[in-house]
């Protein structure tokens, strides 16, 4: 060297790639010739695992996990529940096995143990895995330390079983599911006392209103209207970034009136959400088939086939109490209000209560007459739209049509 220090280099081809000089005791410490050819050894055995030994990246993958998470928070790319849903995931289920290793060192392999530790019935588990580290590593690779994103190639994962229906995990009809929780929440005892009334308000909510566990567990009092027995859940902690109003059932009205604020419920995902809803199936004696189960989100399911079946609610008023967006171009002509979805919902609580159908106030038995052509006017516009999405007519003459409807 220009020093007049001796230096061991090297310059190689491997797998039809040709690498510039490396200056061996500089970056590894080399002093012999034959410690060179050991040393060139170990690289090309690292290389052909697809890792750089010439890249050192900045932390472990902790370090980059957590750093793009607080750069997504500060410029809100993800939602508050993405992260702290993310946070709780990664926490639980990688952390620990890969997190302390710096990203270049991690193999295909140790990824895949990780994923293999669910079940085929957990695609949305192992994707989970996936959805969190591609990005990361597709950043690293971006910035030349990696050589190959190794999660391009961990496939995604679909369902290997076709959802099975109620009706063929359990015999009890949807009505007397539906009915026999609802009864079995007011005995609810199996927890600290501190937190029974918690739970019991948890499940009501569930029950009651079919929206999603995330978006319940993630209210906070300042999304309730008490004056007129409202919540609005900001698009913050809903699935589809929209925010949804919806009543608050009788049942909870003064457990949000009297809470202190904040979060109105804590009720971790996983074992306690899990554990609270086996009680109250164990506790209201619903029997499944075999090795089944029923599951939170079969609460929307139970709610909406009694709404369509048994009080002859509207199916797309009943996906629009559960916050389903219309499709296709019917939506732009189909519009439901709040005050519909109330209605939709008291039949709903009313029928579950009592086991009565809510029998039709005047004003609305004069309604349904009254509505009777509005009724033949929406079957025709169904019909219209479905000509118009299979171009059997053009804009212009949809438009014209239309307009003579009214």
């Amino acid at each position: 060297m220009k020093d007049g220090s001796f230096a061991i280099m090297v310059r190689f081809k491997h797998l039809g790639i040709t690498y510039p000089v490396k200056n061996l005791t500089k970056l590894y410490g080399v002093k012999t010739e034959k410690g060179g050819f050991e040393k060139l050894a170990e690289i090309r055995n690292l290389l052909s695992q697809n890792i750089d030994p010439f890249v050192n990246s900045d932390g472990t993958l902790n370090d980059l996990f957590y750093k793009k998470v607080e750069l997504n928070e500060k410029n809100q790319v993800w939602a508050s529940s993405t992260i702290k849903n993310r946070l709780y995931f990664y926490n639980k289920h990688i952390k620990d096995s890969i997190g302390k290793m710096k990203i270049e060192k991690i193999k295909y392999e140790d990824v895949m143990k990780i994923i293999d530790k669910f079940t085929l019935n957990q695609p949305e588990m192992k994707n989970q895995i996936i959805d969190i580290l591609r990005p990361i590593f597709k950043e690293e690779t971006r910035k030349g330390i990696l050589l190959k994103n190794i999660m391009n190639d961990v496939p995604k994962y679909f369902r290997t079983k076709k959802r099975i229906d109620i009706s063929q995990r359990t015999h009890i009809s949807h009505t007397d599911i539906v009915q026999k929780l609802y009864k079995a929440i007011a005995e609810y005892d199996q927890a600290n006392k501190e937190n029974i009334e918690q739970h019991k308000m948890f499940l009501y909510m569930i029950l009651l209103t079919a929206h999603r566990y995330n978006e319940v567990n993630l209210l906070e009092k300042k999304h309730c209207d008490l004056k007129r027995k409202l919540i609005i859940a900001p698009k913050e902690i809903t699935k589809t970034n929209y925010d949804y109003h919806y009543p608050i059932p009788d049942e909870v009205y003064e457990y949000i009136k009297n809470h202190e604020g904040g979060r109105l419920f804590n009720v971790p995902r996983g074992g306690t959400a899990g554990r609270i809803f086996h009680r109250i199936l164990v506790k209201a004696k619903i029997e499944t088939i075999n090795d089944y189960s029923l599951s939170m989100h079969d609460t929307r399911r139970l709610m909406t086939s009694i709404m369509v079946s048994k009080l002859n609610i509207d199916s797309r008023l009943a996906d629009y109490c559960l916050e389903h967006k219309e499709q296709n171009t019917i939506k732009h002509y189909l519009e439901f209000i709040y005050e519909d979805k109330v209605e939709a919902y008291e039949k709903y609580w009313h029928y579950i209560r009592t086991g009565e159908i809510k029998a039709k106030s005047t004003t609305e038995a004069n309604q349904q007459i009254n509505n009777n052509d509005k009724l033949d006017y929406f079957q025709k516009l169904e019909k219209l739209v479905i000509m118009y999405e299979k171009n059997l007519i053009t804009k212009e003459e949809f438009e014209i049509v239309k307009s003579k409807l009214f």
